[in-house]
């Protein structure tokens, strides 16, 4: 899956995007609400999963760039799975390297993929999670017109403590 936005440019990711992708994961910000920092090897085996052909078989993930248009820099990820196949339930997930949080990045990647997902893949609606603590993700949520479903009381092992998590989804025909 490949698109382009405003300033945008949303790719596969690619063997050559791991030194990138590692200085996201191993971000203690970026990364506070998703669990530990990723240590290099951790960072690597997750990119080299991702670079793998998606075959759309539940629980396996479709891994993309955000790059920037102007100069191809790798700012940060999408990732979509399938949770229940055969009910045709999928998940997003997204994450931004620090220096690029609050500047409508996430949202100009997130619903065109939201978007895309609804019209090239076979699915009936998209969950997305987050510790309620991530507000500003709750919020991007709600701005791409997901639903909060639920509350998952200590749902997350967040460092040395546990953590709730909302749940949100989106309908298709929505």
């Amino acid at each position: 899956m490949r698109f382009n936005t405003k300033r945008l440019a949303i790719r596969p990711m690619t063997p050559d995007d791991l030194s990138a992708s590692f200085e996201h994961r191993s971000c203690a910000l970026t990364s506070r609400y998703i669990g530990e920092p990723a240590t290099y090897e951790q960072a690597k085996t997750r990119l080299l999963e991702g670079c793998q052909p998606w075959q759309a078989q539940e629980n396996e993930r479709l891994a993309l760039a955000i790059t920037l248009q102007s100069n191809g820099r790798l700012i940060g990820e999408l990732m979509f799975k399938y949770v229940n196949k055969a009910s045709l339930i999928g998940e997003i997930g997204y994450r931004l390297h620090k220096d690029f949080i609050g500047q409508g990045y996430a949202f100009e990647a997130v619903s065109l993929f939201v978007e895309r997902l609804f019209v090239e893949q076979e699915v009936m609606k998209i969950t997305a999670l987050c510790a309620i603590e991530n507000i500003a993700s709750w919020k991007l949520m709600e701005k791409l017109g997901m639903q909060r479903e639920g509350h998952l009381r200590r749902h997350f092992q967040l460092s040395t403590q546990r953590s709730d998590a909302y749940y949100y989804g989106l309908c298709r025909d929505e």
